[in-house]
This record gives structure tokens, C-alpha cells and sequence, in this order.
């Protein structure tokens, strides 16, 4: 039943992300449930949704639906504004960006600091002048993971989008695709430029450029064993160095908010390592380093008392 003017849609396919979805749900609820509706659509409950699809079709492809459903609630339920979160993030705080903005159509945050590109769009690289008069490379590539539309209009369109250029990087093309080529809707990346951020909205707070640099705790794929291409001048000088702690163990907390090592509060944190394409064991093996290797104690205290992630990070009394 519609309580409030916005709505929060997570979507998910099977039983191996129970706990992990747990995380999302209790710590968006802690700290935006007043304010919020949440919407959960999983393998207990989707046939009943996909029975009620009014504007599209059902297709087995998780990214795509997890937009058409939110579409689909916000028209059903007239929502204002409608919240979009991936199954592996937690809500870290009120997310102000997101719901203090009722104008903009699309609010978006960032994804790894990467180039990526096809032929119908291209992720920009820009320049940031930093305080001290100092240049900073920055990537305006979006996740589509953690976005907020203030506009059924410009999330049809994104989705519209997807379809008609379907390829590689699904839904998170199409929102490229508005931000970067379109432009028929105005897309505001809450996080960006991100040296300049005071928050954090998605997976730059891990500190690392892309998946699979971060195993018990510690960096990999880093420097020397450089298994994405980055130029290893700039791994040096961002201390990505294989064999030393990851930045996220370098999190810390004050005044009951939880900050990265580069001193931007995070509203949301988003693990971002591929999980739903690996092979069950493999996944597994994530699964535990997440709760047991990647986090210092005071960030598990933090998820566990002020985001309520009791579930995943359980207690040692538990």
C-alpha cells in the first residue's frame, strides 16, 4: 500500500542472495523507511508481478526487469519519485541527494573509475581542478546500480533505450546512453566530480579502479601484477600496491556516519564484483570474504548497529 511519495524497487532472482539482499532491505529501511516505500521482488513473489505487467513484456534478463518493474510500480502506484538499488549494495545513511532533489529527472552515481564506451555512446573523461590548483583525471561513467528517477517519462526512457541497443552493458548502456548521447532528460551524477565529492554513492569507495583487485583484504591485480592495463605510474602514486590493506580497510567512523579513506561520507556502498556472473563456488568464496576479510571492525559495528546488516554480518554472540 502507497504510504509515501516515493518508492525503493530492489530486485533479485534466487535463494543464494537471501542474506546478501538483506543488507539492502534493513539499511535502506533504517534510514529512509520513513520517507519510503520498498519493494522487493524476488523468486517468492515475481510471477505475481510479471502476471500484473501492464507496459512490457517479462524477458529473463535480471538488469532490465529490475527497471521495467520499478516503472511498472511507479505508474501502478502514481509514485513521485522512485529509488533503484542493486542487491549487493547497503544504504549507509539518508540519501539527501536523492531524495532532497524532486526536480531533476534522473539522478545517477558513479561507476569505477573507467573509460567504456559503444558505438551509441561513450563515457567522458574530464579534467578536475582540484583546491590547490592541481588536475585530476576523472571518468563520468554511471552505475546503474544505485539511481533515482524523479520522471516516469525519463525511466521509460532508459529502458527504451536498453531495448533498442541491446548489448553488453544491458540497462546501464541505456542510462550511459541518456547521460552521454541522448540527453532528451537531464541526468545529475550526485558523486561527480568525485574528487571534489564530499559523498559517495556507489563503488568508489572501494578505492580501486575495477573488479578483482581487493581478495582477503588486501589489493591485487594492482601493482606489479597489473591484469587490467592501468598505467602503472598512476597505480603507484594512488598507493594501489599488491599486498598492501585495501583502502575500505582504511574506513572509519565519526559522529555515526561512515566515511572512506579519502574523507567522503558514504550514502552508499556497492560491492560491485560481478557476483551474479560467477560460478556457484566462486561465488561462495566472495560471499565469505565480504563478511569475514574486507572490512575493518569499526565498519562492521557500523553495518551491523547503525545499518542493521545483523544477518550478513552476524554478531560473534550470534
Amino acid at each position: 500500500m502507497k504510504k509515501n511519495k516515493t518508492a525503493c524497487v530492489v530486485y533479485y532472482t534466487d535463494d543464494r542472495y537471501d542474506d546478501l539482499v538483506s543488507n539492502v532491505k534493513n539499511s535502506f529501511q533504517k534510514f529512509n523507511g520513513e520517507e519510503c516505500d520498498y519493494f522487493q521482488i524476488d523468486y517468492t513473489n515475481q510471477e505475481e508481478y510479471n502476471n500484473t505487467l501492464e507496459h512490457f513484456d517479462y524477458a529473463p534478463e535480471t538488469y532490465l526487469m529490475q527497471y521495467i518493474y520499478a516503472y511498472e510500480i511507479m505508474k501502478k502506484h502514481k509514485y513521485e519519485k522512485v529509488i533503484i538499488l542493486g542487491s549487493d549494495t547497503i544504504v549507509c545513511g539518508r540519501l539527501d541527494e536523492f531524495l532532497d532533489n524532486d526536480t531533476t529527472p534522473v539522478l545517477a552515481s558513479l561507476n569505477y573509475w573507467i573509460h567504456e564506451s559503444t558505438e551509441h555512446w561513450s563515457s567522458p573523461t574530464i579534467q578536475v581542478e582540484l583546491p590547490d590548483g592541481s588536475k585530476e583525471l576523472d571518468h563520468l561513467n554511471i552505475n546503474a546500480d544505485v539511481v533515482c528517477f524523479n520522471s516516469s517519462d525519463a525511466l521509460l526512457k532508459v529502458i527504451t533505450l536498453s531495448i533498442e541497443h541491446y548489448g553488453y552493458f544491458s540497462i546501464q548502456g541505456g542510462l550511459n546512453e541518456l547521460a552521454h548521447a541522448d540527453k532528451s532528460y537531464e541526468v545529475k551524477i550526485v558523486d561527480s566530480p568525485y574528487p571534489l565529492s564530499k559523498v559517495s554513492y556507489n563503488v568508489r569507495a572501494k578505492g580501486v579502479p575495477r573488479t578483482d583487485m581487493i581478495g582477503k583484504g588486501v589489493l591485487k591485480n594492482c601493482y606489479p601484477h597489473n591484469i587490467h592495463g592501468f598505467p602503472y605510474e598512476w597505480l603507484v602514486n594512488q598507493n594501489l600496491l599488491d599486498g598492501q590493506p585495501s583502502p575500505i580497510k582504511s574506513w572509519y567512523v565519526k559522529e555515526d556516519k561512515l566515511y572512506t579513506h579519502d574523507h567522503k561520507q558514504i550514502k552508499v556502498f556497492h560491492f560491485v564484483e560481478g557476483i551474479g556472473g560467477r560460478p556457484i563456488e566462486k561465488f561462495n568464496e566472495l560471499i565469505n570474504d565480504f563478511k569475514n576479510h574486507w572490512f575493518n571492525d569499526d565498519t562492521i559495528k557500523f553495518f551491523q548497529e547503525q545499518c542493521k546488516c545483523t544477518q550478513f554480518f552476524k554478531k560473534s554472540n550470534d
